[in-house]
Parts: C-alpha cells; structure tokens; sequence
C-alpha cells in the first residue's frame, strides 16, 4: 500500500512492531518522544529529527533558519522528556549543482542554536543527494528524571510553554500566495524562536509531557497513548495570529488546523504554579480533541500532509 494512503501514524506503528524486539527493557514507554536509557543513577536521552527542504522549507525561508528549525525539532523533544541538551550531531544532503554557501548557512543555523542552548556541536556528516536538501539532527541529553507522555486522567488540565498557532503564519502566506514582505519580522521571529529551555525548570513537578512539533497531530498521539480526550474552550492563540488573522482573514480554526511546528511542550502537572503557563484544556474520559464543542480531527501528518 502507498505511503500517502497509510500515513505517518500507521507506518510509525508499524514500525515500533519491528523494532520492539530490540527495544530495552525500562520503563521508558516504546513510541514516546524521545528514547532513553539509565547511565547510572541518571537518564540518557536520544533524539533523532530531521526533514527535507522539498517538504519544510519555504521559498522565502532561509538556509540558515531551515537548519535552526530542524534543529529546534530535535533538541525540543529532548527537552520536553526532562533532558538538559548537552550536545549534537548532524547529517546533510546536498545535490552537487548546489553552491557551497547551502552547505554553511545549514550548518550555521544549527551551530547557532545550540550555542543559544549552551550546547556542543560534536561533529556531523555531509552526503550527496540526488535532488534535495535534507538535514538530520541528533541530541543527547541527560535527567536525573524522564517525563513520560503517559500519565494523564481525566479532569487534569493540559498546560503549554506558550502561546500557539505562529507556525501556521507562513504556511497561510504560501498556500494563498501572499507576498511575504509585510510579515517579514514576524517571520524571523517565528523561524528563530528559542526551545522552552525554562522548562527544566519546574521537571520536578511535571507528570506527563509532549512536544507539539505536529499541532493537534502531536497532541492526539499523546492522548492515544493514555486513551483519554481533550476538551479546549479557548485556544491560546498568540497575539500576531489574531492580527495576522483580521488582516488577511482568516478564521480562528483555520488557524489551528495549520499550526505545525510550534516546538513547544504541552504538559500536566499537580503541583507547578500555573500563572506562568497557559491553558490548552482539560483532559477528558472520552477520546479525540473537542475545540468550543466541536470534533477536532485534524493536524500534519507526513505523507498526508494536512488533514
């Protein structure tokens, strides 16, 4: 069956079927954001990320900011598992035609996020592709706690690192084909948005956690695992969305529908005070997402795109 048919769930599912055989045994649950493994009294955390140019960059996207965003990708999913990011490693793809420049300004984008981070660029590989940009990042990180994505019960309230719904800007520029120039500062400040680092600061108090790199899709996923719901009365749109939004108009599930690559951590947590954080819903005994009463089926998806 084709890929576009399946989707990027059901083959990932598939998947973790193949490797579970070969997976440690701990209690670390096969399928969650990041991998992990005891190094003593401590846990190693590793990542994988990566995407091609044809499918995540935009054409008035940089070099420099598609490998800042992959790397945001990689290092996010460490953090929101606890994983204070210590360092890492990447691989790219370049056809031979391309310039030279394509290579630095990658590697650019990825050396200065984790400069940001204080984190260590340990090496990389470079490879010849045969039509296509693509970047893959690795990090490893280290926790004396992983937080799971499971762990959710009904009634619980899912919080998140920040406001939403900015990655879904660009996609609407592309898709209607505006002109990009007006948004051009907002866009920097999408592309170039630092990880919730802060968010180590309270993991002592976190009891489940995932990244939102999918929008809704990386939030289903986490609800699947636990087979509980979410009920949203209010999204947490960022302030740029709305004005974006009543400049070009655009709907608020529009909005939601399109976010994407957030590279926030939606979390619960008994004992964190909340003032900090923002308000995604609350965790119901149903299944699926439910915005202001309605089903929310929707999200990227890989091979399907979005849905």
């Amino acid at each position: 069956m084709r890929l576009s048919s399946v989707g990027e769930r059901a083959v990932i599912n598939n998947i973790l079927k193949i490797v579970s055989k070969s997976f440690p045994v701990s209690d670390i649950p096969l399928g969650d954001d990041a991998a992990a493994f005891k190094l003593g009294g401590s846990w190693l955390i590793l990542k994988v990320d990566g995407s091609s140019a044809n499918t995540s960059k935009y054409g008035f996207m940089s070099w420099y900011d598609f490998g800042w965003r992959v790397a945001s990708a990689a290092v996010t999913d460490v953090i929101a598992k606890g994983g204070r990011p210590l360092g890492m490693v990447s691989s790219i793809g370049v056809p031979r035609d391309y310039d030279e420049s394509t290579v630095y300004e990658i590697v650019s984008g990825v050396s200065e996020l984790a400069s940001s981070l204080n984190t260590y660029i340990l090496g990389g590989d470079i490879n010849e592709s045969l039509s296509d940009v693509w970047l893959d990042v690795a990090v490893v990180g280290l926790t004396d706690r992983f937080i799971p994505a499971t762990g959710l019960r009904p009634g619980e309230q899912l919080l998140v690192t920040s406001c939403l719904g900015l990655s879904a800007i660009p996609y609407i520029i592309y898709v209607r084909g505006l002109d990009p120039t007006p948004w051009t500062d907002t866009l920097n400040i999408i592309w170039r948005l630092k990880p919730p680092i802060d968010f180590l600061d309270i993991v002592n108090y976190v009891k489940s956690s995932t990244d939102i790199s999918d929008g809704l899709a990386s939030i289903s996923r986490m609800l699947d695992l636990n087979s509980v719901g979410l009920a949203i009365d209010e999204f947490p749109l960022c302030r740029r969305c709305l004005e974006f939004a009543e400049e070009v108009g655009v709907d608020e599930l529009e909005f939601i529908k399109f976010l994407g690559e957030e590279f926030q951590i939606a979390f619960t947590s008994d004992d964190t005070p909340t003032s900090k954080y923002l308000k995604l819903g609350t965790i119901t005994d149903t299944t699926g997402i439910v915005i202001k009463g309605r089903r929310a089926d929707f999200g990227w998806e890989y091979f399907k795109g979005y849905r």
